[in-house]
């Protein structure tokens, strides 16, 4: 199994199956097993999705690892959404905290049931719900974090509290905004740069009792940066509070690897580097490290070309080296399709080799 673009799926020479069932505004639009054909990814293009997960020859035996799977992803979504409208709709409907709250306990027990601290992101989005799976994505790397950090689980919940709701404030941003493709004014930048004091003024106002001091800080800092260049306060260094610096790196980072009206998204291994590149300037170091220190790198059937040419899928993760995965051989250094399915590279043995770059298909150069 593996996720690929559908924009790369070329049902007339090879034979693609759907891995897991595809769903498009909460109705499922392919089972699972069913073989895809021209009429298929017709549809799928239609329905603007873009990435999916199929079985083919070169993926036989690979099973990626989600770290929520994708049926809670898509419940948990939901009840972010439907919150997130509630609070457009004004205070008189408002959030259900309960609702939200418990749904915080549920993923903290999915997360702290898992043996391995590893994140793998989860990279099929909808475009038109990015808000609400930026939200989501960004409290589940806050929560992963810290663990990491060793945080008592009342802390997690406030954590996580503030990541899913920090930016709560952009549904009171024009959406167009918000959604537009090409480089903002200066007024309109002005106006995004609201949505974390319009936040943190909405839930102080409306929920005073219900909502920690610790939380409403992540809401409104979550923009500020360590070099003191940010917003909305100019604060730096440890005047930011310790629970906004992890949502910083976790907001930045998902941003990144998203797909927005305006880019591209970038790959998780290009993502890391732009991240630990930043450095001291825009986050707090320590925190880039450790977060960094459990991100999948490359996931299990990425399609990756070698610093000696040759082409493998990842077909397994070194947990020790999240960067260094076990990858089965597809294509050798020579331009030559490896027919036997058993040859394996693992890249912390192979040390003169590395990982030059992912690509979209086998094909790709």
């Amino acid at each position: 199994m593996r996720l690929v673009n559908v924009n790369y799926i070329d049902v007339e020479k090879y034979e693609y199956y759907v891995a897991k069932p595809i769903y498009s505004n909460g109705i499922v639009l392919l089972q699972e097993n069913v073989k895809l054909n021209i009429n298929y990814i017709t549809q799928l293009n239609s329905k603007n999705i873009q990435y999916i997960y199929i079985n083919d020859e070169i993926s036989e035996g690979i099973d990626p690892s989600d770290t929520i799977s994708l049926e809670k992803y898509r419940e948990v979504k939901e009840v972010i959404k439907d919150q997130f409208n509630m609070a457009k709709k004004g205070k008189d409907i408002g959030l259900n905290m309960n609702m939200i709250n418990n749904t915080i306990s549920e993923l903290l027990d999915v997360i702290t049931s898992k043996r391995d601290i590893s994140y793998s992101i989860n990279e099929i989005r909808m475009v038109d719900d990015y808000l609400y799976e930026h939200s989501l994505n960004v409290m589940v790397s806050c929560l992963y974090t810290g663990i990491l950090m060793q945080y008592d689980r009342i802390k997690l919940q406030k954590l996580a509290l503030g990541a899913l709701l920090h930016d709560i404030g952009k549904v009171f941003v024009d959406t167009e905004i918000l959604n537009k493709p090409g480089k903002l004014t200066f007024e309109e930048r002005i106006e995004i740069e609201k949505h974390p004091e319009l936040g943190y003024r909405y839930l102080s106002d409306n929920y005073g009792n219900e909502i920690s001091s610790m939380s409403k800080q992540i809401i409104l800092q979550h923009h500020e940066k360590w070099n003191g260049k940010g917003y909305p306060n100019q604060l730096g260094g440890d005047s930011i509070y310790e629970l906004a610096r992890i949502c910083s790196v976790a907001d930045v980072f998902d941003a990144l690897t998203s797909d927005r009206p305006y880019r591209k998204k970038m790959p998780i291994y290009k993502a890391s580097e732009y991240i630990y590149s930043l450095g001291h300037n825009d986050f707090d170091f320590d925190i880039v490290k450790l977060f960094l220190s459990r991100i999948v790198k490359f996931k299990e059937g990425s399609i990756v070309k070698l610093s000696d040419s040759s082409k493998g899928i990842v077909y397994n993760q070194n947990k020790h080296m999240l960067d260094r995965p076990i990858l089965r051989l597809v294509v050798d250094k020579n331009g030559k399709n490896v027919n036997h399915k058993n040859i394996f590279i693992d890249l912390i043995e192979e040390n003169t080799l590395f990982i030059e770059k992912q690509l979209e298909n086998i094909f790709s150069n």
